[in-house]
């Protein structure tokens, strides 16, 4: 497939801005702008998707979180380990623009939960 589709030199299509706009936060180092008060919003790249890693949220409701509040953990090249329970997607990067928007972070894979006991430690003694 061609490096650009047509559009993309001029920007005219809603595809060519929202992505372009992504490879501007990766030139300024894989951040996306914004105003929050624990820094500069970290942006990863895994298997071709694209993610916006907002800040442990520990008062917003999950329903309310990306992801409904699941705790993610990214590994990124230059080894900072990042967890989030704010995570937001951009879907998957058209492939005319993985040259420039190339995968920067690879998903740690949460430990599984360990299981409840069915009662307490004295239900059941009597």
């Amino acid at each position: 497939m061609a490096d650009t589709k047509s559009c993309c030199a001029k920007e005219t299509c809603f595809d060519c801005r929202f992505w372009t706009e992504k490879i501007r936060w990766a030139a300024d180092g894989d951040q996306m702008p914004g105003n929050y008060s624990q820094g500069p919003v970290p942006v990863a790249r895994v298997n071709g998707r694209h993610y916006v890693v907002k800040p442990m949220n520990t008062t917003t409701p999950h329903q309310f979180l990306g992801f409904g509040g699941a705790l993610w953990t990214f590994l990124f090249k230059d080894g900072r380990e990042i967890t989030s329970n704010d995570v937001m997607t951009q879907g998957e990067i058209p492939a005319h623009f993985r040259n420039r928007l190339p995968d920067n972070a690879v998903i740690v894979p949460q430990a599984a939960p360990r299981a409840k006991a069915p009662f307490s430690d004295f239900e059941g003694l009597l």
